[in-house]
């Protein structure tokens, strides 16, 4: 978990469920490093609110997944900040208040996928939360650049003060469900996530 060792540092936020944390997440940290000139990314399981047993896995191993899949990052760390609070409080901005206020000399640079800035004033508070952080949206830059670019001038003009910039990468051909579902079937899981998280989600029959 993070320290207050962070103070006056950029730190790059990437949030989700992360169930299981695969090769597209850490890719994307890697991406932030590389572009977005920030010290470490903090990555923020969030909790879980309804799901069925056996679909999704508890709070404990999805932390542990990501201990394994980040211990060869010295850049890359866990932060807990939305395990701490009720999950119908992890709205964006009450996780970048809390933050702001821990670590008031450390900006924020809040990764987000780049279909998410069609939405981005639908989130609650963005005029708060735009302030809180710079915001960054990955993106193909083939395909997906102009339109963001579009959006990040609209959301300065609408939002003044608002930072938001793109984060250009290549997507990674990976998800969470259909690992799930290589899970359930016994199927291999190789190029999909880390071998220390497969071996963990074999040892522990995850998403069976």
């Amino acid at each position: 978990m993070n320290s207050r060792e962070t103070q006056g540092n950029r730190i790059a936020l990437l949030g989700g469920t992360f169930d299981p944390v695969h090769l597209g997440h850490i890719a994307l940290a890697e991406a932030a490093c590389q572009q977005l000139q920030v010290d470490k990314v903090w990555f923020i399981p969030t909790q879980l609110r309804y799901y069925k047993k056996g679909q999704a896995a508890e709070v404990y191993d999805r932390v542990a997944m990501l201990s394994l899949a980040l211990a060869p990052f010295s850049n890359m760390e866990i932060s807990d900040v939305e395990l701490r609070k009720r999950p119908e409080d992890n709205y964006t901005v009450n996780t970048l208040r809390t933050l702001t206020k821990e670590y008031p000399d450390t900006r924020f640079v809040f990764v987000i996928g780049g279909d998410s800035l069609e939405h981005l004033s639908t989130w609650r508070a963005p005029e708060e939360f735009l302030q809180l952080a710079t915001f960054a949206a990955a993106v193909r830059e083939d395909v997906d650049a102009k339109r963001a670019r579009a959006l990040i001038r609209k959301y300065e003009k609408d939002y003044p003060g608002a930072d938001l910039v793109l984060l250009k990468m290549d997507p990674v051909d990976v998800s969470s469900t259909e690992i799930r579902e290589r899970a359930k079937t016994g199927a291999s899981m190789e190029g999909l996530v880390p071998e220390a998280v497969e071996r963990y989600i074999r040892k522990n029959r995850l998403y069976m």
